[in-house]
This record gives C-alpha cells, sequence and structure tokens, in this order.
C-alpha cells in the first residue's frame, strides 16, 4: 500500500526547481551551465571495501545528505560521496571515470549519458523488485531497448500560469479544455487590452508547445520520437498539425514578437506585474511569483489539447540512479538502490530537494501553489521531446529554436519548421 506522508508544509522548491528549470534552459537553450571543480566528501572511512559503497551525485550533499545518513542509520552500510555539478561538468565527468574503470558504485543516469548504456557501462537492472514502485513515466525514460537501467524517483511538470483577476475580465475562471479554446480565451483577452500570453522564446522554452505535442501524440496513440530517429516517420508527419495550432499565437499576434527580447526570468516578471494574463510556467516559477506578487492569485493548469479533454503537462521524468557493472560491492550498490526506492528514502529525498516524487509506495504533500503540477508529474502524462531524441538533441534544438525564433519574428512559415528538422537530422546523420 502507498505510504501517504504529510510532508514539511514548505518544501525547499528552490534550489531543486533551479536545477530542474537550468537543466531544461540548457536542453532547449543549448547553452551551457556554469560549471565548478569536482568536490568528493567521504560519509565514512572504507570507501569500496566491505560495508561501504560508492555513490557520484549530482545533487549537492547538503540535498543527499538526509538520505545518505539513514541509509547507513537502517543497513550499517557507509557511503562514500562525490559530486559534480550538471549539466556538462558531471557528464563529462561520470563518462570519463567510467571509461578509466574509476566510477562509483552508483551514479546518475542522465538523458544525456545513455549513450553508456551502449557500451556497457550500465548494470541491467530489468526484474529487480524495487523498480516496482517507478511510474511509467520515470520507467520509459530510464529503458533502454526493452531493458531498464536505472531508478527515477521524481518528475518536473510544466503547464500555463494564470492570472486570475484578469482573466474573469475576459469571463473565464479557467483555462478552456481545447486549444481552439484556447485561443479563444487569448482572443479575447486582446480585446480587452490585455496581453494574453508568453512564452520564453528568446531562451528557446516554448512550454506550451510541448504540452501541445504531448497531449497531441497521446491521443493518436503514438508518441513517434523513437520512429523518427529509425526514419519510420518524419517530424513533417508528426508535428505539423501541433505546431502549426500552436503558432497560431504568433501568427495572429496574440503573443506580440516584443516577446523575443524578453529573457525567461523577465518573462515571469512580466505575469507577476500583471502585464500578461498568463506564460508557460515550471514549479520554479511559483516562489518568484508568491515573493514577487504576495496578493496575485493564479493558477497553473496543464496545457490544452488539440481535442477537447486532452490536457497534457509539459515536463520530464528526472534522471535516475544507476548501477556500475564493475562496481566494487555490487551487493552494497544494489542494496542502496533498493534503500532509494523504499518510502522512507523518497520522503527523505523530497523533503531535502524539494522535488517532486513520483513513487506509488509514497504520496507526498505540495507546497501551496505547485499542488496542480505535482498531480501532473505524478500522472505521468507529461512530455519533453528533446530528452526523448536518441541523438544530435543539442544540435536540432538550436536549429528548431532558430526556426521558432524567425517564425515568431514573420520571416519563417510555421509548416515550414518540421520539414527543416527533417533535413537538418539527415545532415546530422550522413556526417
Amino acid at each position: 500500500m502507498p505510504s501517504n506522508h504529510n510532508d514539511n508544509g514548505t518544501p525547499q522548491l528552490s534550489r531543486r526547481r533551479f536545477v530542474q528549470g537550468s537543466l531544461m534552459a540548457a536542453v532547449l537553450g543549448g547553452t551551457a551551465l556554469g560549471t565548478s571543480a569536482c568536490s568528493t566528501s567521504t560519509a565514512a572511512s572504507g570507501a569500496g571495501g566491505k560495508g561501504s559503497v560508492s555513490f557520484f551525485s549530482w545533487d549537492t550533499q547538503t540535498v543527499m545528505k538526509p538520505v545518505l545518513d539513514l541509509f547507513t542509520k537502517q543497513t550499517g552500510t557507509s557511503v562514500s560521496f562525490s559530486y559534480a555539478p550538471p549539466v556538462p561538468q558531471y557528464v563529462s565527468t561520470l563518462q570519463t571515470r567510467l571509461q578509466a574503470h574509476t566510477g562509483a558504485d552508483v551514479f546518475i543516469l542522465t538523458a544525456e549519458d545513455k549513450q553508456l548504456v551502449g557500451g556497457g557501462f550500465v548494470k541491467n537492472l530489468t526484474g529487480q523488485k524495487f523498480l516496482e514502485p517507478m511510474n511509467s513515466a520515470n520507467k520509459d525514460f530510464m529503458t533502454v531497448d526493452g531493458k531498464v537501467y536505472g531508478l527515477s524517483i521524481s518528475s518536473w511538470a510544466g503547464g500555463i500560469m494564470y492570472n486570475k483577476e484578469l482573466l474573469a475580465k475576459a469571463g473565464a475562471d479557467k483555462l478552456p479544455d481545447s486549444w481552439d479554446g484556447f485561443l479563444k480565451l487569448c482572443r479575447k483577452l486582446k480585446d480587452k487590452g490585455i496581453t494574453p500570453y508568453y512564452d520564453a522564446a528568446h531562451d528557446g522554452n516554448f512550454m506550451a508547445l510541448w504540452g501541445l505535442l504531448g497531449g497531441y501524440f497521446d491521443s493518436q496513440g503514438n508518441f513517434p520520437d523513437a520512429d523518427i530517429f529509425a526514419g519510420k516517420a518524419t517530424f513533417a508527419d508528426t508535428w505539423t498539425e501541433p505546431l502549426v495550432a500552436y503558432s497560431k499565437l504568433y501568427t495572429e499576434k496574440l503573443t506580440p514578437k516584443a516577446v523575443l527580447g524578453l529573457t525567461s526570468d523577465q518573462v515571469v516578471s512580466e505575469f507577476a506585474n500583471g502585464r500578461v494574463a498568463m506564460f508557460g510556467a515550471g514549479t520554479w516559477n511559483v516562489p518568484t511569483v508568491q515573493k514577487s506578487a504576495p496578493h496575485l492569485s493564479f493558477q497553473t493548469e496543464a496545457i490544452p489539447g488539440m481535442t477537447q479533454g486532452n490536457s497534457y503537462w509539459t515536463g520530464a521524468a528526472s534522471p535516475g540512479y544507476a548501477i556500475n557493472p564493475k562496481a566494487k560491492n555490487p551487493a552494497a550498490a544494489l542494496k542502496f538502490l533498493e534503500f532509494l526506492a523504499s518510502p522512507d528514502a523518497v520522503k527523505a529525498y523530497g523533503k531535502s530537494s524539494g522535488a517532486i516524487t513520483t513513487t506509488s509506495n509514497y504520496t507526498p504533500s505540495f507546497a501551496e501553489g505547485i499542488t496542480n503540477q505535482a498531480l501532473g508529474a505524478r500522472s505521468g502524462k507529461i512530455y519533453l521531446p528533446v530528452v526523448a531524441w536518441p541523438r544530435h538533441s543539442n544540435e536540432l534544438i538550436q536549429e528548431f529554436n532558430t526556426q521558432m525564433q524567425q517564425m515568431v519574428q514573420g520571416s519563417v512559415k510555421p509548416q515550414d519548421i518540421p520539414a527543416a528538422l527533417d533535413k537538418k537530422l539527415k545532415q546530422l546523420d550522413a556526417k
């Protein structure tokens, strides 16, 4: 039975959401995060020996310490902890260590280093009982060629945050349940002299598009990413209809071109100051809005779908815990992952990190303002295409961002963008 506890009412959202938001910005915008030197801290002596397991994390020691201390208390096994910041430095350091056979027993498996699976650097965990509580979306993220290689216990979700007072001026008290209805709401807001909606196009964060795509693919009964990269489908075949529908925000001037001059932080500021009615928001935006506009009444809902009643969230499963096949203490590594999947560990991690945990054996409480997003993340109805792309994700998303920004400016037709992605993928595969 799931364990339902009432956690700290104010989880430490800012730190974890900053990581999640920064990761998405790095992936979507093709930018590199600032890095610092790796740090190592040993929880107990005898690292790598009997009664000890080594762990290479991209969560800081501050976040992980309550979890590691609980593991040691319950099992008597100590943890040798090391850390590197996400994303580029962690990935490069992990790859270097594994290839040199100096990798930790347990490490973080990310979208950016899944190629390590093909190189034999990640243990196949398929069939392990501790994987059973893992959410289906998290399990899918940790699966390569039908085999599960990691334990992912949390996810993030983003949707459309709206100012209740401004929506009321257009006769609405919530988001419509279809994309056509959403566009009609935007037109009503514009007619009232209210700027309807912003996505952070400057930073390549097209939040509403990703959820719109997810809902569209879900209604079709197929997410086409694998088929596109296997040559069985194309972006043009699968993306054109929802992309053209999303782009009406710009082609109908419901979102002004001036949005290209706003960073993600500035978009949040515009919303907090009542200058735009809605924007594409993640849970990491909630504390900023609450602090900047403490009396603002707002809510966040899933992105309305192409068909009525098929709303979907933008989002992704968080990176998971994986085991080095050459672990010095493989039994302790398995014991560590079994513990990390337990209700006690999930609760401790959720409290220390502010992450939205998604396992079926523990139901967390949520901080004020993120309940809808948290329930969305736990539902598994989340989608972010770039994390599903098996290769060339950085180059393709850069091409996409360029095309979309030109579309916002009016120099590219939306229906031509998916074909441009097909062309880019073909060029990259030919190199």
